[in-house]
């Protein structure tokens, strides 16, 4: 009895002592539950965090963003990237290419830290900042468009263009010159050096690469391409000055032209603007099937003449056409017009050396000559057959009623022409001895109309024509069908 006694004493000496060590147990995590909260529930940065190693300890994170602002963006926008050619610096700074640390969601990351999760973990997170603080690093941007424009510009500054060797005709001879080497920047080296230099977020200099940009044209090339390859000329009347002048003005523009190459030269660009400024006076031209007076009358027969020294010449003709009328300077399919944007005479130096264009007038004459290399024999020779293929007739006659002439009144004011269809065929000679024949061109003049005038009053007495009317009027219908000089 006495030794259950003893028992349940124990038992109730260790219930009390578990109920109290129980309730300062109780009262110990009620103490650290208020403490944490405390410790983690702040609104501002913890102690310990950082953001490239700039301290954040107590900032809100408007606070923190200034901050950043000034001490890592102000200070990163003041680099520098200096670029030498040896003779000249050149810079390009970080604040001309945007550059900028991602800040705003770098802060938003670094003052996440330790406010997710349980709050025991959370405690844990902020109160081992103290032994080990943690630094966020914002990522580092710039814009490479940005880049590759100022570099692009220093580029355009240390470029030094090449020069061709140039060859002129004086008193009959060629005068030739040396070409020049450029230089320009090696682009793609040099940006990857400045790339670099950007990306490692500090200043620092670059040499800039060059290298060397050879002339299309030189010396040893133009002394080699000084052969008559191809000539022709036309004659022309000396009585009409604003045509005269024109052809003068046109034959200045385009003597003299070099072609590189592969180069292709175009009759429209050589000549120049068509304008009064530029020279060019009022002569016959045409206009949908008829003669009239307008700007620069005449640039067609300089352009048929160089035409024919180079499809002799043998060069490659990349665009032609022929008048809308036959012309009496050229012969049939041999003739080149241009007129505006839609007619051009184009032709290409297709050979391995430079052509050059000569281009002048000699009393009468216009005369065009093509220099270059000569790669044919000696005793080769180029002709060109044309060849009718039809006839197109003059369509009705156009008649215009005048009711002030009286009804047995009549005149022709233009005498149309017959169309026809040409077709123009090569033939090579060697020694004599034709060695092949092969078509060429295809050419198409229209066929226009004649032109009447005819009278519709009625015939009285008094209206009655005089001998004199009458004779005038068979000398007005005097006319011809000449072939038109444009």
């Amino acid at each position: 009895m006495e030794k259950n006694k003893n028992i349940i004493k124990i038992a109730v000496i260790a219930v009390i002592v578990l109920l109290a060590v129980g309730a300062g147990a109780y009262g110990y995590n009620k103490v650290s539950l208020s403490k944490m909260k405390e410790a983690v529930d702040i609104e501002t940065f913890y102690a310990g965090i950082s953001v490239n190693n700039v301290d954040l300890s107590g900032l809100t994170q408007e606070q923190a963003k200034e901050k950043l602002s000034t001490d890592v963006n102000d200070v990163i926008k003041e680099r520098i990237i200096s670029l030498t050619d040896g003779e000249n610096t050149y810079e390009i700074k970080f604040s001309d290419i945007d550059t900028k640390y991602n800040i705003d969601d770098t802060l938003l990351v670094a003052y996440n830290y330790g406010r997710n999760g349980e709050l025991k973990d959370r405690y844990k997170q902020v109160t081992d900042l103290e032994e080990n603080p943690k630094n966020f690093e914002a990522q580092f941007t710039y814009n490479e468009e940005l880049l590759k424009t100022k570099l692009n510009e220093i580029a355009q500054q240390i470029k030094i263009e090449p020069e061709n060797s140039t060859m002129t005709r004086q008193n009959g001879s060629f005068v030739i010159t040396d070409e020049k080497i450029g230089y320009e920047m090696d682009f793609d080296s040099t940006y990857a050096e400045v790339k670099a230099v950007v990306e490692n977020m500090e200043s620092g200099s670059v040499e800039i690469k060059k290298i060397e940009v050879k002339p299309e044209i030189t010396r040893e090339e133009n002394e080699k391409a000084t052969s008559l390859i191809g000539t022709y000329y036309t004659t022309f009347s000396g009585n009409d000055y604003g045509r005269n002048e024109n052809l003068r003005v046109g034959c200045a523009n385009i003597n003299g032209t070099e072609l590189a190459p592969g180069e292709i030269f175009s009759m429209n660009v050589a000549l120049g603007p068509q304008t009064y400024e530029n020279g060019y006076r009022d002569a016959a031209v045409i206009v949908d099937g008829k003669i009239e007076d307008g700007l620069a009358g005449g640039v067609c027969q300089i352009t048929s003449t160089l035409y024919n020294a180079v499809i002799l010449a043998e060069l490659k003709i990349v665009e032609r056409s022929n008048h809308s009328l036959a012309v009496s300077y050229v012969p049939l399919g041999q003739d080149a017009a241009i007129a505006g944007d839609y007619k051009d005479l184009k032709f290409q130096n297709d050979t391995d050396y430079p052509v050059y264009i000569e281009a002048y007038l000699s009393g009468n004459k216009l005369i065009t000559n093509v220099y270059g290399y000569e790669i044919h024999s000696p005793s080769r020779e180029v002709k060109f057959e044309n060849i009718v293929d039809a006839v197109i007739e003059k369509p009705a006659e156009k008649i215009t009623e005048d009711p002030e002439k009286p009804k047995d009144y009549r005149e022709v004011t233009y005498y149309g022409k017959q169309g026809k269809k040409v077709s123009t065929y090569k033939m090579v000679y060697e020694n004599g001895n034709q060695i092949s024949r092969e078509y060429f061109s295809s050419s198409t003049y229209r066929a226009t109309p004649d032109e009447v005038t005819v009278g519709t009053k009625e015939i009285t007495e008094e209206t009655l024509p005089t001998a004199q009317t009458n004779e005038n009027q068979q000398e007005t219908a005097q006319g011809d069908g000449t072939l038109f000089s444009n």
